[in-house]
């Protein structure tokens, strides 16, 4: 009989809890070999080296982005040892159609804390909150890194079936998904 660890403690964020320097120890870099990218064939994975990282403009910006959202949606933290392990963030904006998808903004984690199944807990935490919000799906625009894309797919995300326009136009690169939520309980485990 194996015992389960428990989950690690997230935590439901207001505006007065994310300030200016919230992100300033947060190792967010990401060194990119492999990307996925649209093709005749459909998607496909092509060697584009590059580092992901913030700058402290704008890792000013976030912070301040995710303040506004902590006001009437969603911004999740994870903190390990004393520190920032990894957040998420969900826009309370209703989107689609039917106005049934909520976006999830931001899912990161912290490079010192990076497969140990922190991503997959903060994204039930997201999706308990989208459900929350009064959303059917989250809509996910993520980074084209083939580890990151593989990620959501592995916790059920899917291509979006609806599109939003102005997400593309900011990240034409990224992968567009979804992930339907349903009245269970989201377990990525």
């Amino acid at each position: 009989m194996s015992i389960r660890p428990s989950a690690p403690p997230i935590r439901r964020l207001s505006p007065r809890d994310i300030p200016v320097n919230w992100l300033d120890a947060f190792q967010r870099r990401q060194d990119v070999d492999l990307v996925y990218r649209a093709g005749a064939d459909g998607r496909q994975c092509v060697a584009e080296p590059f580092i992901d990282d913030w700058s402290p403009a704008e890792r000013r910006e976030l912070t301040r982005e995710l303040a506004r959202i902590a006001a009437d949606g969603a911004v999740l933290a994870l903190d390990m040892d004393g520190g920032l392990a990894g957040f998420a963030a969900i826009d309370p904006q209703a989107l689609g159609p039917d106005g049934g998808y909520r976006q999830l903004k931001e899912l990161q984690v912290d490079r010192r804390w990076r497969g140990r199944g922190l991503g997959r807990a903060l994204l039930a935490a997201a999706a308990a909150a989208g459900r929350a919000l009064g959303a059917d799906a989250l809509y996910i625009s993520s980074h084209s890194a083939v580890e990151t894309v593989d990620f959501y797919e592995a916790c059920g995300c899917a291509p979006a079936r609806w599109l939003y326009a102005p997400q593309l136009a900011l990240e034409p690169f990224d992968c567009q998904l979804e992930l339907a939520l349903s009245a269970q309980t989201v377990d990525f485990t």
